[in-house]
């Protein structure tokens, strides 16, 4: 058992999506769309606990093991022994939660990865990434963010399921591009996955979409069919919506998936200059090393 494990997961953010969970296979389901890792992301550190039971914090505060579902569902999944063992579990957020940030993806990977070297446990990576998926399936945390994850970069999923099982091909150009995210509050993603009707809408659009985004695999195609995926799914508050239509005429908005936030295109500094004033802007990098150990 190692003393302390650290582990730094990027953030991963999804534009466009359809929603693929009717296989009994945890591992078989998930969701065909496009997306982008980015450099904020989740940092977790596994440590020896004085407390005879697993301790688990977000942001130095301590969270109950029902509160923190998709962690706990990554503790049932990586065997009955960890159960046994005395350790905390600490997740510090450079990203917003509940907010389609990938902020569970990236805390059930690195409890994985974590976990798995402070505990020897011997699971390839492989076998990580798989554990995470899973748990984000089963606690409804996200169905796509784990194998965006796995590629790194800019990325369109063309088969749900985890890694080693869906299928990925990059986006191509996303260094032509600037980015950034504009934060504006939580969206609950187990409440759009069981709504029968914004489930309809979400499909219908992205269907279509992700086979024009097939035929054309550039990161400036994904822009504008981000933005056309906002308008046809719409899952985007009043608020959001007002923000995307005063956007200036060389920058390109849409809705991260799901949540109360959205992306900003744009390739030159000077289209954003007045933006910046009247809306926070987090400028944001495509990160392709999207897993990192930090000790």
């Amino acid at each position: 058992m190692s003393k302390k494990v650290s582990y730094w997961v990027a953030g991963h953010l999804t534009g466009i999506f359809e929603i693929r969970d009717m296989h009994p296979d945890p591992l078989f389901k998930g969701s065909r769309g496009a997306g982008l890792s980015i450099n904020r992301g989740v940092i977790t550190t596994i440590q020896p606990s004085k407390r005879e039971r697993i301790e688990i914090y977000y942001d130095h505060q301590e969270i109950s093991r029902k509160e923190a579902l998709v962690t706990s569902k990554v503790l049932d999944l990586l065997g009955t022994d960890v159960e046994l063992k005395n350790f905390q579990i600490s997740h510090e957020f450079e990203i917003p939660l509940s907010s389609g940030y990938g902020a569970s993806a990236a805390g059930a990977l690195g409890t994985a990865f974590a976990v798995n070297e402070f505990l020897d446990l011997g699971y390839p990576d492989m076998k990580l990434f798989q554990i995470a998926h899973t748990a984000e399936v089963l606690a409804r945390g996200g169905l796509g963010d784990i194998i965006g994850l796995y590629q790194g970069g800019a990325e369109l999923r063309i088969q749900e399921g985890a890694p080693g099982i869906g299928k990925t091909v990059s986006l191509n150009g996303y260094n032509e591009w600037n980015i950034g995210t504009v934060h504006l509050g939580p969206l609950k993603t187990s409440l759009v996955l069981t709504n029968s009707a914004k489930r309809a809408a979400i499909n219908k659009s992205g269907t279509e979409l992700i086979s024009e985004l097939q035929k054309k695999p550039t990161f400036e195609n994904f822009i504008f069919l981000c933005a056309k995926f906002t308008k046809e799914a719409n899952l985007a508050s009043p608020r959001l919506k007002q923000q995307l239509t005063v956007l200036p005429a060389n920058v390109f908005g849409g809705q991260i998936m799901l949540g109360e936030a959205f992306f900003i295109f744009y390739r030159n500094l000077k289209d954003i200059i007045i933006l910046k004033k009247k809306i926070p802007i987090n400028y944001e990098t495509i990160c392709e090393n999207t897993i990192k150990r930090c000790n």
